[in-house]
């Protein structure tokens, strides 16, 4: 997704072998069946081997069939489970889920999602992610980004709240800017060198009993096998996890107030994510800093607020979430129009995920929501 990594141990060329004494399996991971992105693992063991397979049911979401805005203060939300069953899902549609995990534990098991790719936001905390492609350390304001299909648990080192989104459309850099090459062009809020790609661990060895949890969105498939799961002697390809942090990335400033797409972080085809940032605010000698009024017209908004001073609404603090949906008009609430008019510049970090198909809450969100949010635009 970012660049062309290679680590690790491989045969010469793609395909073959280096020695009868020591045959590698070589494992295709990539998207679009044989024409997307895709790196190749080469595993000690028979990556395919199980012992056993059984089935187990997630909790069915009930959708919310009621467009409104939104806004719940996600911090009073207790460190619930592990990493995997504590995601608190607040958002979703057919093709996205969204919300919070504040894990309480490290998981004793592994996790694959086989339909949707994952990223997260570090709001707090600090750790690791480890893979079948090495280690990812994380900290607060990284993206942390997870391909689906990849085998990985997470080590907390430091009690780690996280925003999530999980996407059935793969989570990519915006195409716009990328050059004919698929190198970052010049101009761009963050460049290939800020991306934190896999550090390479030697593959573990020898049998013991491993279990890993597949997620197929409704349902789990549980496998046990008694090989490594982290047994890959090397690796290289295009198709992996990384992290970036958002203190590596240079808002684009102007001299009128810039839309949303001047942040964009990363897009799919269904929604982008965007990040407000610390920043300079408009030149020009007349500027109205904030955010003008808007009608989503066939988009639906989610803004997670991290930290800073959120000058277009009053009543937010860190760890608040905002829905504002299609066919609603929104902007600043009162007053705070005027109140802008002369500042400088603003220190708030925020993280924007605006769909292009309408959002449904869940019974979470409507048990943890400020009611009535939407008079806060009443005089």
């Amino acid at each position: 997704m970012v660049y062309y990594i290679r680590h690790g141990e491989m045969p010469e060329s793609r395909h073959t072998y280096t020695g009868r004494d020591k045959l590698l399996r070589e494992e295709l991971f990539g998207l679009k069946a044989f024409d997307g992105e895709y790196s190749l693992l080469y595993h000690l063991y028979d990556p395919a081997e199980a012992e056993s397979i059984s089935r187990e049911d997630k909790k069915e979401f009930i959708k919310i069939n009621e467009s409104m805005h939104r806004h719940i203060k996600t911090m009073k939300f207790k460190e619930d489970s592990d990493f995997f069953y504590g995601r608190m899902v607040l958002f979703l549609n057919d093709e996205i889920s969204i919300g919070i995990v504040r894990p309480e534990k490290n998981a004793d098991y592994y996790f694959r999602n086989a339909v949707a790719d994952e990223l997260f936001f570090v709001h707090n905390g600090s750790g690791e992610i480890i893979s079948i492609f090495g280690r990812n350390k994380y900290r607060k304001g990284d993206f942390i980004f997870i391909p689906r299909g990849t085998t990985y648990k997470i080590n907390i080192s430091e009690n780690s709240y996280f925003f999530f989104i999980v996407s059935k459309t793969h989570i990519k850099i915006p195409h716009r800017y990328l050059n004919e090459y698929g190198q970052i062009k010049e101009g761009c809020p963050y460049y290939d060198r800020d991306f934190n790609v896999p550090e390479f661990i030697a593959p573990e060895t020898g049998v013991s009993e491993y279990n890993v949890k597949v997620d197929y969105g409704d349902y789990y498939m549980n496998i046990k096998r008694f090989y490594p799961l982290f047994d890959v002697a090397g690796w290289d390809g295009y198709l992996y996890p990384f992290t970036l942090n958002i203190d590596k990335m240079a808002p684009i400033v102007g001299k009128l107030h810039m839309p949303p797409p001047v942040h964009e972080t990363f897009e799919s085809d269904n929604f982008m994510v965007g990040s407000f940032l610390p920043r300079p605010f408009d030149f020009h000698e007349k500027s109205i800093p904030i955010p003008y009024y808007h009608n989503n017209i066939n988009s639906d908004e989610i803004i997670f607020y991290s930290s800073g001073n959120f000058m277009s609404r009053r009543g937010i603090e860190a760890g608040s979430i905002t829905l504002h949906v299609h066919g609603m008009i929104h902007g600043p609430q009162p007053g705070l129009l005027e109140k802008s008019i002369g500042q400088k510049g603003t220190d708030e970090v925020a993280i924007m995920v605006e769909t292009y198909k309408e959002l449904y809450a869940t019974e979470l969100t409507l048990k943890n929501e400020e009611k009535d949010y939407y008079l806060s635009w009443k005089k």
